[in-house]
């Protein structure tokens, strides 16, 4: 049968206007036209629906029901009870809603779900659109379930706070539409003199195997538990706890379970002897270096750590150390010392109070662009470890680079020369103002008393301690140096004199750094300031002093 549509207008009558009373978009008491087969509503309407029960899938009466939808006027809120069946039903409900139904009841947990109101039966809009979000479960919240908490030494955590979610403590089953739903319980508590923690007020361990589902939908209960100072020193003993246990676990075990807290620590690796003690975070990369063997893999980036630019401290910046473990208080020492070991640097430690990050602040006397070696000995409050440090750093800015330039040339008057004399086989000793990083090439050291081609030599950079003979009546080192590993960047070059005597007291001497000659054909032959920057030829003729003696 064909249809007809048909537009009804308002109808003026006697001064009256139209009602419509029942909100269908259609004025009440029309007749005409009566070949008008479906009219659509200006405001269609829906309903809400569902069933409570426990997780026994017995009905719940009495539960609250409470739509949200934006902000519903709080003189018409859409709410309903549970009947002795567990059905609720909720009407007049705008269709095309979204809706966020809330269901409660005293004694069990509290659920939430979201649904959408249908809007349309085929493509004509209808009233009475039905959202049966389906056979909603509410675990009950009776039981309780405890925990023994122990730090790694193995004694009891007390006083830990923790936190634990019950999930999922409600479900929706029998849902073809489209309602998906949320529910929980989180309750605190805190550790008793025994480390044990108990939680009430939370569905028992049965409760919640027979609502959840199995692997990680599984019913059980998230656990936190806060870092912890058992003995009020400031120091963690033990480290926090996030995991989820499985309700059927507890089901198996007698409903409580021993948790031995991690160890204390900063990295993410584990137990495993080679993340024990151990600095995981600083500005003084050197700390972490480690010679490998060649091949390793890693030896490109591990190598990378001791170049200078890499360990660049600025001037009143402390040095900053974060350590795997708290260290224990006083424990730590900071030894600093200048490149050849003799001069010792006062520097002010300052730890955190959790005793895990330590700050070195070294005096207002450190120079730029000198090279510094660090000592650290530190005992880890965990365990007792005690480990130590070798490394260096360069005062300096990044962002101000300084320029390269020769602070001093000595010459080491021989046992057999003249004395006053700059004879052959005697030693000069070039200093920079900054470290150097050298290359394979030897530079060129030139030695003028104003003529018009003077001599040069090639200069050999003398990290201390050296093993150069020019240097056998060099005093020991006081403290400690890394000659092993940090001995490629230095302020220290020399070279043997090879040519002609000249007396020093009737000629002024002028040595003079020369790059030049070898960089440009190949630019890996360039030297490196402390900075990074490539020593260019340009810069070269500046690098000029006049010798003096050792």
């Amino acid at each position: 049968m064909k249809k007809h549509w048909a537009v009804v207008l308002p109808l003026l009558v006697a001064g009256c206007a139209p009602e419509d009373k029942d909100g269908d978009g259609i004025a009440d008491g029309v007749r005409d036209p009566d070949s008008v087969s479906v009219v659509a509503p200006a405001n269609p309407k829906g309903t809400v629906s569902g069933q409570v029960l426990n997780t026994r899938m017995a009905p719940l009466a009495d539960a609250d029901v409470k739509l949200t939808i934006g902000s519903a006027p709080a003189d018409k809120p859409f709410e309903a009870k549970t009947d002795a069946s567990g059905n609720f039903v909720l009407t007049s409900v705008p269709a095309g809603a979204e809706v966020l139904v809330t269901i409660s009841k005293p004694g069990y947990a509290t659920l939430r779900a979201s649904a959408l109101v249908p809007s349309h039966a085929g493509n004509i809009p209808i009233n009475n659109g039905n959202a049966n979000i389906g056979a909603v479960s509410l675990a009950e919240t009776n039981g309780s379930v405890s925990f023994s908490l122990l730090t790694p030494s193995g004694s009891p955590a007390r006083g830990a706070k923790a936190y634990v979610e019950a999930v999922p403590a409600g479900t929706i089953a029998f849902n073809g539409g489209t309602a998906t739903a949320v529910s929980s319980v989180v309750v605190a508590a805190e550790a008793d003199a025994l480390g044990i923690v108990t939680f009430p007020g939370v569905p028992a361990p049965a409760e919640l195997a027979r609502i959840g589902g199995v692997g990680e939908a599984a019913g059980g209960y998230r656990l936190w538990v806060d870092p912890v100072d058992t003995n009020g020193d400031g120091i963690i003993d033990a480290a926090g706890y996030a995991q989820k246990i499985d309700a059927s676990t507890l089901i198996v075990s007698g409903g409580s379970q021993l948790l031995r807290l991690p160890v204390p620590r900063n990295d993410a690796g584990g137990e495993s002897p080679a993340s024990g003690f151990q600095i995981v975070a600083t500005n003084v990369p050197s700390l972490h270096y480690v010679k490998l063997a060649d091949g390793d893999p890693q030896k490109p980036q591990m190598e990378l750590q001791k170049k200078p630019m890499r360990n660049l401290v600025r001037p009143g910046e402390p040095i900053y150390l974060g350590f795997s473990q708290p260290v224990a208080r006083e424990s730590l020492l900071a030894l600093v010392a200048d490149e050849y070991g003799r001069e010792k640097f006062d520097v002010t430690v300052t730890s955190s109070a959790a005793g895990d990050v330590y700050t070195l602040t070294p005096p207002a006397s450190i120079r730029e662009g000198v090279e510094y070696n660090l000592i650290l000995r530190a005992t880890s409050a965990y365990d007792g470890t005690v480990r130590t440090w070798k490394g260096y750093f360069i005062s300096g800015d990044p962002k101000s680079p300084r320029a390269l330039q020769l602070s001093s040339a000595l010459y080491r008057d021989g046992a057999t020369g003249t004395a006053g004399t700059l004879d052959p086989g005697e030693c000069i000793i070039i200093n920079f103002n900054q470290a150097v990083l050298p290359t394979a090439v030897l530079l060129d050291a030139v030695v003028s008393t104003g003529e018009a081609s003077p001599p040069s030599f090639k200069a050999a950079p003398a990290a201390p301690p050296s093993s150069n003979p020019c240097f056998t009546a060099e005093s020991p080192t006081r403290y400690p140096i890394d000659s092993v590993n940090f001995n490629e960047a230095t302020t220290r070059f020399v070279f043997t004199y090879s040519g002609a005597a000249i007396n020093l007291t009737t000629n002024t001497v002028k040595v003079r750094a020369d790059f030049t000659k070898f960089q440009s054909s190949d630019l890996s032959t360039y030297y490196e300031t402390s900075w990074g920057a490539p020593v260019s030829s340009a810069s070269s003729p500046g690098l000029e002093v006049t010798l003096g003696k050792l």
